[in-house]
This record gives C-alpha cells, structure tokens and sequence, in this order.
C-alpha cells in the first residue's frame, strides 16, 4: 500500500476491528474517499463512533439511490477527518440499503448530526425514503400538490411527456 492510502487504509481497518461483521463492505476508493456499506441501524453506531473518534462532524450530504438491482438506499457523505492541524480531510460514502423498495425505511440520523434532517427530507421527497426518528419529513423540493407515493429520482419515474412519447413510438411500430 502507498504512503498516500496509508491514513485511509487506517481509518477502514479501524472501522472493520470496531463494528465486525457489522461492516459489510469497506474499501479505500481512492485518495481521501472511503466507501463504506452497513445495514440499518448499523450506520447510526459508525456514524458516532466517527463524531467521537475522529471529530467526523461534518456531514456534506446524503444521496438516495436506485441501484441497478433495484434495491433503494441511502449514502451518507461526510468528512470523517476534517481539514484541522494542516491534515487533508479523508471523505466516507457511509451506504445503508432498505429492506422493501415499495415501503423504504431507515433510522434517521437526525438525532446525531447537524444537517440530517434537511437531508432526509430531500431523500424523502425525491425518492420515498422514510426516515424514522425524523421530526419532519414535509416536502421540501416537490411542489405541496405533487401526488402522494411518486417518486422522480426512482428509475421508474416517468414524467407524462415521455409515456406519451413512449405510447406514440409503440403507435408507429404497428
């Protein structure tokens, strides 16, 4: 392993020795980024130890994704060492997959990290996501008459445009 990868490196075996098996995935991406994948509520835990092992307090966003094999999750973007001290900050992408694409639930973090809740709500809104412990899930990017349990960030999410689009090539075809 380089010197470059080495405080990363560090930073995963810890992770691995800390949570176990908990840690279902980890990996050094690449300079300064860690992936991690963990299951619900097993983030909250990693999460934390984070804040208090290395000061992690910044959390940068959260992603909701609709993978390939159609399970939706969740990605946790943060800075699990900070820029202090003349160190460069080293970012982990903290993944956590829902159980049931059609009812999504995770834990919410809001309880634990400044900026959660404004992040849970945009995964909310935009992918369906219900993070329990979170006080507010309103809309907050999707119009309040937007219908209910529609979803435009999910890979099945077409807008009315395109099924008419869809309908007149599948005209054309016979």
């Amino acid at each position: 392993m380089s010197q470059t990868l080495q405080d990363e490196q560090n930073i995963v075996d810890t992770l691995k020795s800390q949570f176990g098996k908990k840690i279902l995935e980890a990996e050094v991406q690449q300079e300064r980024r860690i992936n991690v994948k963990v299951a619900d509520p097993d983030h909250l835990e990693v999460l934390s130890f984070a804040m208090k092992k290395w000061q992690a307090w910044h959390l940068i966003a959260i992603s909701s994704v609709d993978k390939p094999d159609g399970v939706i999750a969740a990605v946790y973007h943060f800075d699990v060492r900070p820029p202090f001290g003349g160190q460069v900050a080293i970012s982990m992408n903290l993944m956590i997959d829902c159980d049931n694409r059609d009812n999504p639930k995770l834990a919410s973090a809001y309880n634990l990290i400044n900026g959660a809740e404004f992040f849970e709500r945009e995964a909310h809104d935009l992918m369906g996501i219900v993070f329990e412990g979170n006080p507010n899930l309103s809309k907050l990017i999707l119009p309040d008459d937007f219908p209910e349990g529609v979803y435009p960030l999910r890979k099945d999410f077409l807008l009315e445009i395109q099924k008419e689009e869809l309908a007149k090539k599948e005209k054309k075809k016979r």
